[in-house]
Parts: structure tokens; C-alpha cells; sequence
């Protein structure tokens, strides 16, 4: 094929029984990257990861091969020996391949190792040819398979891709087998069970999507819960299921914060923040920042609430929500500050030291003796008398009939003969 054609590559192998039944539609595989047309050919393979290489002599490959059918319809070279227990219809396997004609450079069908098919056993769409030759394997195995047409696409083919009675070449390995899980209720802690556990926990988003979008917030966040619950009780096989779930948890645990909001719950919401953050999806997170930040205002922590709305101010940018939020967030924190000074002032005082025992008697007998002089008709207070003690002495002036004088300008206080005016 020319550099200059169009290569495109067919997204999943095709059902035999659909092509001479029902037909059909050949569904283009986005992944499949061409590359750039002056790379060479080896820099193509590896941008698209392709199994094996192009054969231009069937008959020389044919000799170095045997039979995995009885009718030798179907055979097979190991490439890379396998190892595990022979697959069975109980195995769901993960398989890569790449599908050849005979004196052609490029794959007519590709499905790379990075993102393989997924595949039950018991019950699949793959071409009897196939299924023939992923049941011959073991787990690990790269062999290259000679297909007749006969168990492949038939006399008739596909054309114009595929040709009339055309034996093609397949390079197939297997990436992983795990036991097909069984059906009725989901056991978590049962292994390979992620697959189911993970349907149903799409179920349960798009149900409490729904719910949320019809305001019913408490049954949505229910749902939310229950599919969080699931995905963290469930045994994960591998690295790509640990990748699902913590895609799907981020989700989820979003939705439990814009709930949690809705419901007036700033506790629940922070904590379902937490989890996103444990899941390094907070502090990049322009939405959930503004979430997290309006429950720490509800709950009075307006620094932590601060630092988190000005993070989703610079991430989200210039936005009606967050600066109406920001507003609140400093209308609530000058309230809190007028409070916290009153307080304070309060609390000055209450600090002050009360008017001992000790100063009434002396303040008492001070105003007994001065009635009784005849000489002093004025009494000179100190000036570091604090509020109580002045309003002892004001009350003993009053109670003894005596005229208590302050002066504005000056904090000296006097006492003098006379009635109180």
C-alpha cells in the first residue's frame, strides 16, 4: 500500500453469523494512528503497536506450522510460549491481534495489546477461525495463525476490504485470563468480580444522576454512597481495574459534595472532599474547590474556606458563582471580626481585678474619717483606680451623702462635704 492511500483499521473483529445473515457494519478503529507519512515503517508499527509482520509467501509460512483443528483449517507457530492452565469456556481472556492478507504491507484489522479485546469464552462474537486459535493458547502466548476462509468470512468475503474465499494471517497474543464471574447476587470479595461490580455502579450514577436532576438530592446521594461502598469493598485484579476505580470514584465523590451541599450538610461535604483530595482530585479541581470552599464557610473555618475560593477563582477563572461566593465569604468574615472585638473588649473587662475586700475597707474608713474631720472639705483620689474600684467609691460617696465629682479632662476624681448634685 502507498503512503499516499488512506489506512484505516476495522475496531472489532467481525461475527460470521451476522455476515451472512444480518449483515455488517464495519466500525473504524479511532485508535489506529497512521502516524506521519515520512516516519518509517518501523516508527508506523510501533505508534499503533501492531503484532507481528507482513507475510509474502503463504506456503513458506504454511511448513512451519501445525494443525490445532481437525479438519486443518486452523494452524498455528508459537512465537512466544505461554504458560497457566489451558483457557475454557469458564475464561473471560483479554486478547491483542493483528489481521494479515497474504502480499499485503498493512493490517486489514488491528486490536493493540495497550487496549485489548475483551472476550468470554463462553459467549462471544469472535469468527470460528478465531475462537479456534485463542482456545489453542496459553496466557502469555504470541503465536501466528493461518485462518481458511472457511472459518473466517467465507466465500463471499467483504469487499471491497475483504476478498472472495481469502485465507488471512493472524498474530494473536493473549494479555490476561481471569475466571468468568458467575451471575446472580455480587460477592465482593469474591476475585474477578470487578467487571460486574463495576456495571452496577454505573447503573447506580446514572440513577442518582437522574434523582439529582429531579431534585430528590438525599435518595441521589444514597445511590452515590452505595456505588462508592461497592468499588472500594471490591477485590481489583490489576492495575487497569485500580485505574477504573479511582476514575469512577472521582465521579462519584463529586456528585456526593454538590449533594451533600444542596442538603445543607458542610460536614459531609468536607469529608467527601477529603476523599478527593486522597484521590490527588481537589486542589486541581476548580469545582470541587468551590464546593469544598462554600461548606468551610457554612462551618465558620473562613481561612481554609479563603485559600480553597481563590484557588478556584484562578483555575475556573472569571466566574458570576464564585465571586457571589467570595462576597459571602467576606461579609461573614467582617461580621466574625466585629464579634471576635466585641468579645474581646468583654472579655478586658471581665479580666480587670474585682475591688477587693481590702480596698472597700480602706475606701470606707477614708470617707468615715473625712466626715468627721472639720478641717478637709475635699478628698483627692488616685488616678490608677480602675473602673470597679471607681464605681465602689461612687456608690460609698452616695451612700454617705457626699458629692462625687469627675472631671472629663482630667481622671482624678474628688469627693466633698455636701449632697450629691
Amino acid at each position: 500500500m502507498s503512503t499516499n492511500s488512506l489506512n484505516f483499521m476495522i475496531e472489532n473483529g467481525l461475527n460470521l453469523r451476522d455476515v451472512v445473515t444480518t449483515g455488517s457494519i464495519l466500525h473504524i478503529n479511532q485508535d489506529f494512528d497512521e502516524g506521519d507519512n515520512k516516519e518509517d515503517e518501523s516508527t508506523y508499527h510501533k505508534s499503533v503497536d501492531i503484532l507481528g509482520q507482513p507475510v509474502s509467501n503463504l506456503e513458506v509460512l504454511t511448513k512451519a506450522m501445525v494443525a490445532v483443528d481437525g479438519l486443518g483449517l486452523v494452524k498455528k507457530k508459537i512465537i512466544e510460549e505461554g504458560g497457566g492452565l489451558p483457557l475454557h469456556e469458564g475464561c473471560t481472556v483479554s486478547i491483542a491481534y493483528s489481521g494479515y492478507f497474504e502480499h499485503e504491507q498493512e493490517p486489514f484489522d488491528v486490536m493493540p495489546v495497550n487496549k485489548p479485546l475483551v472476550v468470554d469464552l463462553k459467549d462471544n462474537g469472535l469468527l470460528p477461525g478465531l475462537e479456534t486459535a485463542v482456545r489453542s493458547m496459553l496466557v502469555g502466548e504470541m503465536s501466528v495463525f493461518l485462518l481458511s476462509y472457511n472459518v473466517m468470512y467465507g466465500e463471499l468475503g467483504i469487499p471491497p476490504r475483504i476478498k472472495p474465499k481469502a485465507d488471512c494471517i493472524f498474530y494473536v497474543k493473549i494479555v490476561k485470563s481471569i475466571l468468568t464471574p458467575t451471575e446472580g447476587k455480587i460477592k465482593l470479595s469474591e476475585s474477578n468480580m470487578f467487571q460486574r461490580v463495576h456495571r452496577e455502579v454505573k447503573k447506580l450514577f446514572a440513577s442518582g444522576t437522574t434523582l439529582y436532576k429531579t431534585n430528590n438530592y438525599t435518595a441521589a446521594a444514597q445511590l452515590f454512597r452505595k456505588a462508592v461502598n461497592m468499588l472500594h469493598k471490591c477485590r481489583l485484579a490489576d492495575e487497569g481495574e485500580e485505574m477504573i476505580q479511582e476514575k469512577m470514584l472521582k465521579k462519584l465523590y463529586m456528585n456526593l459534595v454538590v449533594c451533600y451541599n444542596k442538603m445543607n450538610k458542610p460536614f459531609m461535604t468536607c469529608s467527601a472532599c477529603n476523599e478527593l483530595n486522597r484521590l490527588n482530585n481537589l486542589w486541581n479541581n476548580g469545582k470541587a474547590l468551590f464546593q469544598n470552599a462554600r461548606a468551610l464557610r457554612m462551618i465558620g473555618a473562613y481561612q481554609d474556606a479563603e485559600k480553597r475560593l481563590l484557588r478556584a477563582i484562578k483555575l475556573l477563572g472569571d466566574d458570576d458563582a464564585l465571586k457571589a461566593e467570595y462576597e459571602m465569604l467576606m461579609k461573614a468574615k467582617s461580621a466574625l471580626a466585629e464579634v471576635q472585638l466585641a468579645a474581646d473588649e468583654v472579655k478586658h473587662l471581665a479580666a480587670v481585678d474585682t475591688v477587693s475586700e481590702q480596698f472597700k475597707k480602706e475606701v470606707d474608713e477614708l470617707i468615715k474619717n473625712f466626715k468627721a474631720s472639720e478641717d478637709e472639705d475635699e478628698i483627692k483620689l488616685p488616678s490608677n483606680l480602675n473602673y470597679h474600684e471607681m464605681v465602689y467609691v461612687r456608690e460609698a460617696c452616695v451612700r454617705e451623702n457626699l458629692f462625687f465629682n469627675q472631671d472629663d479632662d482630667d481622671p482624678v476624681e474628688n469627693a466633698s462635704g455636701g449632697h450629691e448634685s
